[in-house]
């Protein structure tokens, strides 16, 4: 066994204790290739379809890839408005499998990040589609009251951007591996034009396009919503920020295109500001100070990024991904600039 696989026979006793009848010769595992931000593993046992994921081996940022987390909101939205994945079982003891983990149903759909399959084909009517699911998606989980879903306790909305700039700006000076001119500066505007915040919600904290599922046989009906480890009661507008600074325009030139993939670029979709007003029609409200949150976004993941570069660069990591981190950083981090420069905040 390599360091980076997961020993099948500890994992096995676990399923046993939970599923005394299960075959223990029909598990099976394999690296699922969609996984970044946390290992994510198809599991496969008695017939069942599971996703298996766990935390990276390495350089883990304080309150990244919290699986306890994950699945608490997963458990918590499992009747609501926003579809996710139906979690199986939590295990928070790392002498299993050397790091808390969790199992959650396969998903039976798509997930569209570099372009389209012939399960679920391109067209102008998909395209327009989906980015109205995508923002709708987003108006559901805002419209949400977490107190009644039962997480009260799944964040600090209090003082959760402050708190926030000061943890990445911390974490900043622990990863990185050169000097990003453009990250110094985005940061130093964050930290001096802090908005006020809107009442709190459910948010999910790295919410873009690759991390929607698809329903194969329809024209553009969410499947699931998936990737919550990072998932807070904070300002909403630190998800919609995300997206739109994950979305991408046509030709766009921004650096964000290198991690996001073409397929927005390519047309079709709705643009970035048709995004942001039909999350404000379906709100009620007008959104302020998006660019704050859009540049938070990228400055936010560009530091995430060069965390995972030095994992990379460690050993940490087999992921061919993180490879092209040492361009892809400095791309986000202009990415920040480039959202203040065109709202004229800088």
């Amino acid at each position: 066994m390599t360091r980076f696989e997961i020993d099948k026979e500890r994992l096995t006793a676990f399923l046993l204790g939970r599923f005394p009848d299960l075959d223990a010769k029909s598990v099976e595992l394999q690296r699922h290739p969609g996984g970044h931000s946390c290992e994510t593993w198809r599991l496969s046992a008695g017939g069942h379809r599971w996703i298996l994921r766990r935390p990276p081996r390495a350089h883990v940022q304080r309150g990244a890839s919290n699986m306890a987390r994950e699945f608490r909101v997963m458990k918590a939205l499992a009747d609501s408005a926003v579809p996710v994945p139906t979690v199986v079982a939590l295990c928070e003891d790392a002498g299993v499998i050397g790091a808390p983990f969790l199992i959650m149903e396969e998903v039976d759909g798509v997930v569209v990040r570099d372009g389209f399959d012939e399960e679920f084909p391109d067209s102008p009517e998909r395209r327009a589609a989906m980015g109205a699911a995508v923002v709708d998606t987003l108006v559901s989980l805002h419209k949400i009251d977490y107190r009644a879903v039962g997480l009260a306790g799944h964040g600090r909305p209090e003082g959760f951007l402050e708190r926030n700039l000061r943890l990445m700006e911390d974490q900043w000076l622990q990863v990185k591996q050169r000097e990003v001119p453009a990250i110094e500066r985005v940061s130093a505007y964050l930290r001096e034009h802090i908005p006020d915040p809107w009442p709190p919600t459910v948010v999910h904290g790295d919410y873009k396009l690759d991390n929607i599922m698809w329903r194969r046989r329809d024209l553009a009906t969410v499947a699931a919503v998936v990737d919550w480890e990072v998932s807070t009661i904070a300002d909403p507008r630190v998800d919609l920020g995300w997206l739109r600074g994950f979305w991408s325009d046509t030709s766009d030139a921004r650096g964000v295109t290198a991690l996001a993939g073409n397929v927005l670029a390519a047309g079709g979709f709705p643009s970035r500001d048709e995004i942001v007003e039909r999350y404000s029609d379906g709100v009620g409200r007008s959104v302020e100070e998006l660019a704050w949150f859009e540049a938070f976004a990228m400055w936010k993941i560009a530091i995430i990024m060069e965390a995972s570069y030095k994992r990379y660069l460690s050993g940490g990591s087999d992921d061919p991904l993180f490879a092209a981190l040492d361009v892809v950083v400095p791309l986000l981090a202009d990415a920040g600039l480039s959202a203040l420069s065109e709202a004229g905040r800088i």
